[in-house]
């Protein structure tokens, strides 16, 4: 790198004095401008600083008004922190109480909750046992229907016999043997049981309360039953059995035989009948004390244990 030299001036460099009073020479100079001016500061009035006494006092009291301002608006804004710090206080105390009355709400709903549970599973145990309850009084009703039916395999009931003031056990017997011989099936006195009239008021002044009749076997109330149903398919309707074939006095009334049936199973059979009369089934009959319908000759005969199964064969035609 080439280094830099410097020349000497060519033209020779007088020396120079300085001038002892600088202020002389300057004012002695004919190229210096002595005159200056100054700038004019607002808020004072030309003229520098010759302030009045009135102007001070009027600065002054600008200067308190101010300061009273200020004062008054710092006092004001004290006072709002004051108060803002006070609502702060009342909210937080106001949160604590809220708070500590959730825990309160959230105490008293789980002890609900877990009664409720308990409740709960309580009801729960309460159904099951009564589905059990209800379960096991079906099975009694059945054993105890099961059992009328055994004490009532071997009887009959015989309605319309009009009812004598002077009716004994003996005349009720001869009324049943004299059935037997219209039908053609003797039977002895001594294979009638027992007979007896059902007792209570009779539901009409026409309609004498039914006759009971226990054979001692059950293929006799079979044979008699039968008989019965065929005498009656032969005979024109005023010559089906009635009052006046028996041989009983009055006027002529038809009479009714058929098997002896507890309250529950006669209720369920005039509901099965006004059922097949609704329905079009042609046969209603019992056997044995079981129900049984059929809706024309040759078909499938159905056997109605309760009044679900007529439900159950209702909602079919529908």
């Amino acid at each position: 790198m080439a280094t830099a030299q410097r020349t000497s001036p060519k033209t020779p460099i007088s020396q120079t004095q300085s001038e002892p009073d600088i202020n002389s020479a300057v004012e002695m100079s004919e190229y210096v401008n002595v005159s200056r001016s100054k700038r004019r500061r607002n808020g004072f009035p030309q003229g520098g600083t010759n302030l009045s006494l009135q102007d001070v006092q009027i600065n002054n009291q600008d200067i308190s008004r101010t300061l009273a301002e200020q004062t008054s608006l710092m006092t004001k804004l004290l006072a709002d922190i004051g108060e803002i710090k006070s609502q702060n206080n009342q909210i937080k105390a106001s949160n604590a109480q809220i708070r500590e009355t959730n825990e309160e709400i959230i105490q008293s709903m789980s002890f609900m909750n877990k009664q409720f549970e308990d409740m709960k599973k309580e009801i729960e145990d309460l159904r099951k046992d009564r589905q059990l309850q209800q379960n096991y009084i079906e099975q009694l009703e059945k054993k105890i229907l099961d059992m009328q039916h055994m004490s009532r395999s071997s009887g009959i009931e015989i309605r319309n016999i009009p009812q004598d003031n002077n009716e004994t056990t003996s005349t009720l017997i001869k009324t049943v043997c004299k059935i037997g011989e219209i039908v053609g099936l003797p039977i002895p006195e001594s294979n009638i049981r027992d007979i007896y009239r059902l007792p209570g008021k009779s539901t009409g002044p026409t309609i004498p309360r039914p006759i009971i009749a226990q054979f001692s076997t059950v293929q006799t109330k079979q044979s008699l039953l039968s008989a019965v149903r065929s005498y009656n398919k032969e005979q024109r309707k005023e010559a089906k059995i009635n009052t006046g074939v028996i041989g009983l006095p009055g006027k002529t009334q038809p009479v009714y035989i058929a098997e002896q049936l507890p309250p529950s199973i006669k209720k369920l059979f005039y509901q099965t009948r006004e059922f097949a009369k609704n329905k079009s089934y042609q046969f209603c009959w019992i056997s044995n004390g079981n129900i049984f319908l059929r809706k024309v000759e040759g078909d499938k005969q159905i056997l109605i244990r309760s009044e679900k199964c007529l439900q159950d064969l209702s909602n079919k035609h529908i």
